[in-house]
């Protein structure tokens, strides 16, 4: 996909034929979050049963959905495998409403908790190196809303809050991929 605000349209529209109810935020957090609990223990997520509990794969209605869903996950696991360009964040434009932004922000956050934890195979305490400090970070954040100061240092406040959750997605990615790497007979196979 060309850029991000293509990437926010398919999964809108998808979301709004197969009428899911999340926020495209939400949906690509989960989606990223999925990517680091695949790598960590070793299952393939369902995607679609992940944002969906209740779709079914053979209804027309979620073919769209399911679609655009492994296209993002595999786009963001070689975003992820890259590295050095960083995460891009599937995030409301910066010209919407900054509470829009900070609720976009905050339901990402959440999305990639539940994309991480979904299956229960491991806690937070078992990710390696500084993981658990940022996921309980992402949690802070997920729980977070637009404040009481002044527009312009909200507006800043949100920048450097969604570069620290790029920075720190990407950092959880790694440690997890470095436990991983020197464990060959755990890693499970990533396609691209």
């Amino acid at each position: 996909m060309s850029n991000l605000s293509d990437r926010y349209t398919q999964i809108e529209i998808a979301l709004v034929h197969a009428d899911v109810e999340l926020s495209v935020s939400e949906v690509h957090g989960t989606v990223v979050g999925a990517i680091a609990n695949h790598l960590m223990s070793g299952v393939t997520p369902d995607l679609l049963k992940l944002v969906e509990p209740q779709a079914d794969a053979k209804d027309a209605r979620f073919t769209q959905l399911s679609e655009a869903l492994y296209d993002v996950y595999r786009e963001t696991s070689e975003q992820l495998f890259q590295g050095e360009r960083g995460l891009d964040l599937v995030l409301p434009d910066e010209d919407e409403l900054l509470e829009l932004r900070a609720e976009g922000t905050a339901t990402w956050a959440r999305g990639y908790i539940l994309g991480l934890l979904y299956n229960d195979r491991f806690s937070v305490d078992e990710l390696p190196d500084s993981a658990p400090e940022i996921v309980r970070d992402l949690m802070q954040i997920a729980e977070a809303a637009a404040g009481a100061d002044s527009e312009k240092e909200e507006d800043w406040a949100l920048a450097e809050l969604q570069e620290y959750m790029k920075v720190g997605v990407q950092l959880v990615f790694e440690h997890i991929y470095s436990v991983r790497s020197g464990d060959d007979s755990k890693k499970p196979p990533v396609k691209h």
